[in-house]
């Protein structure tokens, strides 16, 4: 397979990882790497998580490796807007079959469980609210959107509430949307907090290697050997890969992957007399009915977060300068929200790549020994946990529904080439912002 010639990058830096609390966990010690391992996991994000914990469940004694090119919870998995979400945002979107709507629900319910009962028998202190999200509007315009999701919850007989302007504004302490679908089922999460706890609870026999790149993985189809950057090379019966759209600089994918940069901000905590504007308000997050719109939340330690703008990664990066600018949309979305604590600084600025492809559909499959996935929504936490435990899963040849559904599932469109692939992209972005205008 070809060498990577793209690597990770941190962009900007990440509220969620700087303000949690297993910041300064010391994971394995690159001089620990071993020579073999009976698996080896690339990604540690929650896709990794997902195929680690599968594995060390299946096979206690085994020797598993897991490599992360940078710091645990400051790569993609650990820099949205922590939604563990058991119905996506888009839930009525073309592309979902009444069947995929009924497997997403499904499999999405099955990750929020299974990291759930981690956190609980683990004990661990994380910031993991039980609080639901909100779908909402600020404009008329898009209410269609609500009732087309209100439709589908319907048809599937999910619960959920539908608020109102008063309500909303009483149960999020901001007047600035109309109406709302809340689903209580989803949970809010740090990000970067949760994926970096979980990491810790897996044992000795699972070393974790964060700020190690794979350079490629090379061998044969049946006895992979996954090269570092360092130049170390360890040997292993299957290799698990959840590296999203680097799936593509890995040889794994060809060109299917849309990347997608947006743009967070965590203000600093909210002062006594501050929060006056949100006593007895439990922690919310809200998702914008345009796609394109601003998602909020407050958090569990009294702070702000938005996150908006959408900028086409062709090299899965972005600048310094286009994070500094993204400060003015971001800005104009709190304050629009919450002009009384305008005064309220944007303690934490970064960007963050949402793994998207044309069709919103993954990509999921094996080479010999090598199994590799990336989800290709924007609502994928749960989705990708997914599919990293059945990825451990059909590497031991354990079959079930779950599996057979994500082997047969329609696969990601191909994306046109360079540099048409930018410029529609950078278009239909631009035409995207625009549209949304107030549920930015």
């Amino acid at each position: 397979m070809q060498s990577v010639k793209i690597y990770p990058a941190e962009l900007g830096v990440s509220g969620w990882l700087e303000t949690s609390t297993y910041k300064n966990h010391q994971f394995n010690h690159e001089d620990e790497i071993l020579d073999e391992y009976d698996y080896v996991v690339v990604g540690a994000g929650y896709g990794g998580l997902g195929a680690a914990t599968r594995l060390k469940e299946l096979y206690p004694n085994a020797k598993i490796a897991v490599f992360e090119a940078l710091r645990i919870g400051s790569n993609d998995s650990g820099k949205n807007a922590g939604f563990l979400i058991d119905v996506p945002h888009k839930f009525g979107d073309d592309v979902l079959t009444p069947e995929d709507e009924k497997w997403t629900v499904r499999l999405n319910v099955f990750a929020i469980n299974k990291m759930r009962e981690a956190v609980k028998a683990n004990k661990l202190d994380v910031d993991w609210s039980e609080h639901g999200k909100y779908l909402a509007a600020r404009e008329k315009r898009f209410w269609k959107i609500l009732d087309h999701d209100r439709e589908i919850l319907d048809r599937m007989n999910m619960k959920y509430d539908d608020f109102d302007h008063r309500q909303l504004a009483e149960r999020l302490g901001t007047g600035y949307y109309s109406r709302a679908i809340f689903n209580p089922g989803s949970v809010l999460i740090n990000p970067a907090e949760v994926v970096r706890a979980l990491f810790t609870t897996l044992g000795p026999n699972v070393h974790i290697f964060e700020k190690t790149p794979v350079m490629q993985i090379a061998g044969s189809e049946t006895n992979p050997v996954v090269i570092l950057l360092n130049g170390k090379k360890v040997r292993c019966r299957a290799a698990i890969v959840t590296t999203g759209p680097f799936l593509q600089e890995l040889g794994l994918s060809d060109h299917r992957f849309c990347p997608i940069i947006s743009y967070g901000a965590l203000s600093r905590q909210l002062s006594a007399e501050e929060m006056e504007d949100f006593r007895g308000i439990e922690p919310w997050g809200v998702t914008a009915a345009n796609s394109a719109g601003t998602t909020v939340r407050f958090t569990k330690d009294n702070r702000l977060f938005v996150r908006n703008g959408l900028l086409y990664g062709t090299y899965y990066t972005c600048s310094p300068e286009q994070i500094r600018h993204s400060q003015k949309l971001l800005r104009k979305a709190f304050d629009n929200r919450f002009p009384d604590h305008s005064h309220v600084n944007f303690e934490y600025v970064w960007g963050g790549m949402i793994h998207l492809t044309m069709n919103s559909k993954p990509v999921f499959g094996r080479r010999g020994n090598v199994f590799f996935a990336g989800v290709g929504e924007g609502a994928g936490i749960a989705k990708v946990y997914t599919m990293g435990h059945f990825l451990a899963e059909w590497a031991n040849g354990i079959e079930s529904e779950e599996l057979s559904y994500m082997q047969n599932d329609e696969k990601p469109s191909w994306l046109p080439p360079e540099p048409i692939c930018t410029l529609g992209a950078t278009v239909r972005l631009i035409y995207e912002g625009f549209n949304a205008q107030g549920e930015v």
